[in-house]
């Protein structure tokens, strides 16, 4: 084997295996700390920060003992994890409640994948750095290598949703994942014992930036910061305003990845309009930004434009820190500890700070401003000028008066509002402050602008970990919606406020079964929302809700009114409830509903064989338990199917179609039971559908450690608004 071909299957082995235990363990972690978004959360950011300590080890490394002896060291370190993950099984899941959930998570992948983690961290330097000390011809360009990191990476998050979680479990993963470490292992043993390097012992003083100017290391944290900030916060866009689902989270992060491919490869792809052009790309991503908050194209057109968009904004950043690396070899780890630093204060950034001080996802915006902060580093400083000024002022005006013209789709207004932009940015772009000005004016005023675009009057408007909560008004209604869902509806008159609506009105499935007369007296029910259901209560009954959010309450409660006009009895349980469950007694309800949604559809944890084995516990011998399925892209009638056939459930499903002008929402509910006289009663009295072998389809059970979204979704739903958009309406 040529030595640079070992250099680069090292580096590209590394990164994969780096990316796909991120994977793997996030996806373990669920089940037992519960499917919040805060766990997510954890993980990323606790990958992000050792990543950065990687980083700076290497950095360190290097400098002070140079690159001859460091290379023993990084052998060393790869062994180590032998002595616990991969070597040793993972340790199992330590959920303490007692004490916050992120340092839980922290501690448990400190404890778990911590060591291995850190050592692939540190490939992506230490072989460069190899490369460039060495002997072999390649040396001029070790950034190659990064390249071929990065493309690993890619590879990682491409064949995971699309092979390795549709045909392998997660035990079956692991270990294909250790069979592929200890093939690493060999590799960089090999390596170090093939490829010799002539380096100096030592490399001078630690942090000394000889041939680096500040402006440099602020170009290399901003460029680095940006491209992390604009894939999440596409990834944030895509959750909040187009479609929750996490196979279009994979999407970003790809583009994200294949940036750093293209430009950090031997050779370059960089045609003139990454740079020539870019401009253009990022006026129309404003544009863009305000016209996904209408919500008046088609998913589709919604999803290809702005992840073109963030093609173009993410290479313009990589080709901007491909150019401005610096071209003597000790400076290098100092180029990939600052990149890596600015990756990790973005992240931070977008998925920490910004869900706690915007209700809007602002974060997109910001990303735009950094960017232009990065262009507008080292500039000579110049006036403003007053057409500058005024070009800025026209840009504001123009979007808080145009929903006021155009309030819906027009092909005319579309055309006009690009022109426009693409005008005032053809003369912007040539001052780097004024660039940037005009960015900064348009988030300085986003604000009072947002709701005027997404033409809603707004009643109450909150944001947190768990997403973006609106509630507002329409035709004398209350609606609250999470994302693009909405997840209650009430009269806003007193004498129909206690009529529950939408999704919960007596005619659809759940109406019916909570209006007949012998219902139970103890319920429990997962997801509060707008507590519609409560409007079903009696005085006999007993209802728990189950909640991750504890500020849905105050929604519930302040805001919309089944709650406090409700009879009955009422406790509020929170926290995930596959682990708050556990705590109720065993065969205590007569009916269990699961009506837990993230976004737009029920989170996968609480859909699992172990999932609903818990649920099975807490039943009486005759109860029922019932999952709100409804949704839009989402097919999960085969997987509870699949599911009850092998838990030996009796199921079926009741539909109901939208009427009475959007009184009563589509909806579809399926029920399990074990009991055979609860499953007749839902098929005769009920009219719900049972299962029939062969018409409806059959797939792998779901469990804790295998779950597979690509084969339920519908792309049906996804392409059928295309066919009803007339682009050239007026």
């Amino acid at each position: 084997m040529r030595k640079i071909s070992l250099l680069n299957i090292i580096t590209f082995l590394s990164a994969f295996l780096l990316f796909q235990i991120e994977l793997i363990i996030s996806k373990i972690l669920l089940p037992d700390f519960g499917g919040s978004y805060m766990v997510w959360g954890a993980c990323v950011v606790f990958f992000q920060a050792v990543l950065f300590l990687g980083y700076f080890f290497s950095y360190y490394l290097l400098k002070k003992i140079g690159i001859q002896r460091a290379l023993v060291f990084y052998a060393i370190l790869f062994v180590l994890p032998l002595f616990c993950f991969p070597g040793r099984s993972l340790p199992p899941s330590a959920v303490n409640l007692e004490i916050p959930l992120v340092i839980n998570v922290f501690g448990h992948l400190l404890l778990s994948i911590g060591a291995v983690f850190f050592a692939l961290s540190t490939t992506s330097i230490m072989v460069q750095a190899w490369l460039g000390s060495s002997e072999l011809p390649e040396k001029n360009n070790p950034y190659a290598l990064f390249a071929m990191s990065n493309l690993g990476s890619f590879g990682a998050l491409i064949t995971y949703p699309f092979f390795f979680e549709v045909y392998l479990d997660l035990g079956q993963q692991l270990l294909g994942w250790r069979l592929l470490y200890l093939l690493l292992l060999g590799l960089v043993i090999m390596a170090v014992a093939r490829v010799k390097v002539q380096a100096p012992a030592a490399g001078g003083k630690i942090w000394s930036l000889e041939g680096v100017s500040r402006q440099d290391l602020a170009r290399w944290l901003l460029f680095s910061a940006a491209g992390v900030m604009m894939f999440l916060s596409v990834t944030n866009v895509y959750t909040y305003e187009i479609a929750p689902l996490p196979l279009l989270w994979v999407a970003p992060l790809c583009i994200y990845l294949l940036s750093f491919v293209l430009n950090f490869k031997r050779r370059p792809f960089a045609p003139a309009w990454i740079e020539g052009k870019f401009y253009l790309t990022f006026a129309f991503s404003i544009v863009l930004y305000f016209l996904t908050l209408m919500r008046i194209v088609p998913l589709a057109i919604d999803l290809v434009a702005t992840g073109f968009f963030l093609f173009h904004l993410c290479m313009f950043c990589q080709l901007r820190l491909h150019k401005s690396r610096p071209e003597a070899l000790n400076n290098l780890p100092l180029f990939y500890l600052t990149v890596s630093l600015g990756g990790f204060l973005g992240g931070v950034f977008t998925t920490w700070v910004m869900p706690l001080i915007s209700v809007w996802s602002t974060e997109y915006l910001v990303g735009l401003a950094v960017i232009a902060a990065g262009i507008a580093v080292g500039s000579k400083p110049a006036r403003l000028g007053w057409r500058n000024t005024l070009l800025v002022a026209y840009l504001c005006a123009l979007l808080i008066l145009w929903p006021q013209f155009f309030k819906d789709y027009n092909v005319f207004g579309i055309v006009i509002i690009f022109m426009v932009f693409k005008i005032c940015y053809v003369v912007l772009i040539k001052s780097p402050r004024a660039f940037l000005l005009s960015i900064m004016a348009i988030l300085v005023i986003m604000p009072p602008i947002c709701s005027s675009w997404t033409q809603n009057k707004y009643v109450y408007l909150h944001r947190n970990y768990y997403g973006i909560y609106k509630v507002y008004v329409e035709n004398n209604k209350l609606l609250l919606s999470h994302g693009t869902t909405i997840h209650g509806v009430q009269y806003r008159d007193q004498r129909r406020s206690g009529q529950p609506l939408a999704y919960y009105h007596p005619a659809t499935p759940i109406g019916q079964l909570l209006s007949a007369p012998d219902v139970g007296g103890r319920i429990g029910i997962i997801g509060l929302g707008s507590g519609g259901l409560a409007a079903y209560a009696r005085d006999h009954q007993e209802i728990d809700y189950y909640e991750i959010d504890p500020d849905m309450y105050y929604i519930a409660w302040e805001i919309f009114s089944f709650l406090k006009q409700a009879r009955g009895k009422f406790n509020f349980i929170y926290g995930d409830a596959r682990i708050t469950l556990k705590k109720a007694p065993e065969g205590y309800y007569d009916i269990l509903v699961m009506d837990a949604f993230s976004g737009d559809a029920i989170p996968v944890h609480l859909l699992t064989l172990e999932a609903i084995s818990e649920y099975r516990k807490h039943l009486k011998p005759g109860g029922v338990l019932l999952f709100h399925i409804s949704n839009r892209y989402l097919d999960l009638e085969p997987v509870l199917f699949s599911n009850a056939n092998a838990l030996d459930a009796h199921a079926c499903l009741k539909s109901n179609n939208a009427l009475d002008k959007n009184d009563i929402f589509a909806t579809s509910w399926f029920a399990l039971t074990w009991d055979q006289a609860a499953y007749r009663r839902l098929l005769t009295e009920f009219k719900w559908k049972h299962y029939a072998p062969g018409k409806t389809r059959v797939l792998r059970a779901w469990t804790d450690k295998y779950s597979n979204m690509l084969f339920i979704i519908s792309l049906e739903n996804f392409l059928t608004p295309l066919k009803f958009f007339r682009p050239f309406y007026w």
